[in-house]
């Protein structure tokens, strides 16, 4: 800058010292700067007065005004609107602030404006033209493109003073850095916009949840409702304000519920309410409906909340009914269905055993008549046929029903089935029981003790590779059980029961639990298997038979 462009502001001001109203500008002029000034470097003594200006003083003033200016941390500006660019001024801290020497700033008198931030040229030339046409002082931020590229975002704030006839005479002003606190602002803004996004979510959680939400105080006062409270209960949201949660259980509850809600309030923690007890709420109209409700306890500074949601589930009960009828249904049909299998059982084994064992009996004996009178080898080998056509039809009687299980018992008919399969398969039998001697159950009962035992057995005798195996069974008044182990090849339970050889397994299962029972299998690899079954017993002292039982 030339030695004539640094001493303008002295020459002018030297010139102007008779127009009072120019000096007056000027003096406010300063005022202002210090006053900005005084935002960076504050203090304040019993002697700080407003500034004045004496005519004695002027001749310092230039010194005063540059010494002031240059140690603002800002960029001050001064700019004549009646003479040429090499009449401006801008303070040194341009270049540390933006890196443009003040003779690169000043030379360019568009640079200001085309180191704009695009998308801020507009608003500043509209709040320009408003401070030339108004005179009102331009107070605003604009972002500002350094050398090196970056943008640093300033707040700006200029006056344009006047000549004592009312035309412009010069604009001045001055340039903060807030860089950093538009960061801060913005950081606080995104703050903010997330927090009212995150309040927002939350309040649209409450307000849209398929359930009914309730807080309520410590008083147990609803404090607020989310919009199911209409749907669910038929109540406006401002008819439930303020009044105690208790109006929307029915009344028979409330005692004990004021009770446990007390309890509650003195150890919060979140719980479903009722611990398994079915539950009801009332609505508006005093109907009422099953629901489930679970408490969730919030701190706040106001004090302990509970936010309540209520789930209305009048159609799972529905459901679950349903399905509990369908269930009754399908074992009762399951039931029917092994009576009626057992009852073919023993029909089959008494036609074979008093109809074609009685037919094949007076074929045996008309053989042995005629092989008196004809000594024939044919009529030899037909008597031998039929020997073993009538051992091979008892022994499908006894397996398809065994007589002594409708006459004598569960321990005859054990007896007597493993006595077979030891002859047929060369297993032998660790048999134990207690409480079984000379008693009788109810037949269903003892027909699946007896096809468990007897599955249980078929299926050692194909798998499990052994010499014995154990059975015990034992009763008391309240349970009959019954337990086959063996220390065989074992298997995996769950590969089994997956594939279509396992419907022996099933079939046992399906046996104890269509009555009630427990049935229960154990097997590991290589280290044998072990079958529990469990029937609960009613009413079984002086048990009537049924002649006509067929299952």
């Amino acid at each position: 800058m030339s030695e004539n462009s640094n001493n303008f502001l002295n020459d002018e001001l030297l010139g102007m010292i008779p127009d009072a109203n120019i000096l007056s500008g000027l003096v406010n002029s300063q005022n202002t700067l210090a006053e900005l000034a005084g935002v960076f470097f504050p203090f304040q003594t019993a002697e700080s007065q407003p500034f004045t200006l004496s005519e004695e003083e002027l001749p310092d003033l230039y010194s005063r005004y540059r010494v002031l200016v240059e140690q603002i941390p800002a960029i001050v500006f001064m700019s004549f609107l009646d003479r040429g660019i090499s009449e401006a001024y801008i303070s040194p801290q341009i270049e540390t602030m933006l890196g443009f020497t003040q003779a690169e700033w000043l030379e360019d008198p568009l640079r200001w404006f085309e180191q704009l931030h695009d998308e801020d040229k507009m608003r500043w030339s509209i709040e320009a033209a408003q401070m030339f046409l108004t005179g009102e002082p331009l107070k605003s931020t604009y972002r500002v493109r350094a050398r090196d590229g970056h943008f640093i975002s300033f707040h700006c704030e200029a006056k344009m003073v006047r000549r004592k006839d009312g035309r412009p005479w010069f604009i001045h002003g001055v340039a903060f850095d807030v860089t950093e606190l538009k960061h801060k602002e913005n950081e606080l803004n995104d703050a903010l916009t997330a927090l009212r996004k995150s309040e927002k979510m939350q309040r649209n959680i409450f307000e849209f949840a398929p359930d009914t939400m309730i807080i309520v105080n410590r008083q147990g006062k609803i404090e607020s409702v989310n919009s199911q409270i209409k749907k669910m209960f038929g109540y406006e949201a401002k008819e439930v304000l303020g009044k105690d949660v208790l109006e929307l259980v029915p009344e028979r509850f409330r005692g004990s519920h004021a009770i446990h809600q007390n309890a509650f309030m003195k150890s919060p923690h979140l719980r479903e309410m009722g611990g398994g007890l079915e539950l009801y709420a009332r609505r508006k109209d005093g109907t009422e409906f099953p629901a489930d409700i679970i408490l969730s306890p919030i701190e706040t500074e106001n004090g302990t909340f509970v936010i309540t949601v209520i789930r209305d589930i009048t159609r799972r009960k529905r459901d679950e009914n349903s399905l509990k009828e369908f269930a009754e249904r399908q074992g009762e049909l399951s039931r029917k269905l092994l009576k009626i299998q057992e009852a073919e059982r023993r029909n089959i084994a008494l036609e074979l055993h008093d109809e074609i064992g009685q037919i094949l009996t007076g074929l045996k004996l008309s053989l042995e008549l005629t092989s008196k009178n004809y000594n024939d080898d044919s009529i030899q080998q037909a008597q031998n046929l039929v020997n073993d056509l009538m051992v091979r039809v008892r022994k499908l009687s006894l397996d398809l029903r065994p007589a002594t299980l409708d006459h004598l018992g569960l321990l005859s008919s054990f007896l007597w089935l493993f006595r077979n399969y030891t002859t047929q398969t060369g297993i032998e039998i660790d048999f134990n029981h207690q409480g079984i001697n000379s008693r009788r159950f109810a037949p269903e009962i003892e027909t699946s003790a007896y096809r468990v035992v007897q599955e249980a057995l078929t299926n050692v005798a194909r798998h499990s590779r052994v010499e014995i195996a154990k059975v015990r069974v034992w009763a008391d008044e309240k349970n009959l059980s019954v337990s086959i182990e063996d220390d065989g090849q074992g298997f995996n339970l769950e590969e089994v029961t997956e594939t279509a050889s396992s419907t022996g397994v099933a079939g046992m299962r399906e046996r104890v639990e269509l009555l009630g029972g427990h049935f229960h299998i154990e097997s590991v690899k290589d280290k044998g298997t072990k079958v529990n079954a469990d029937w609960v017993l009613e009413n079984e002292n002086n048990v009537e038979r049924d002649s006509n039982f067929t299952g």
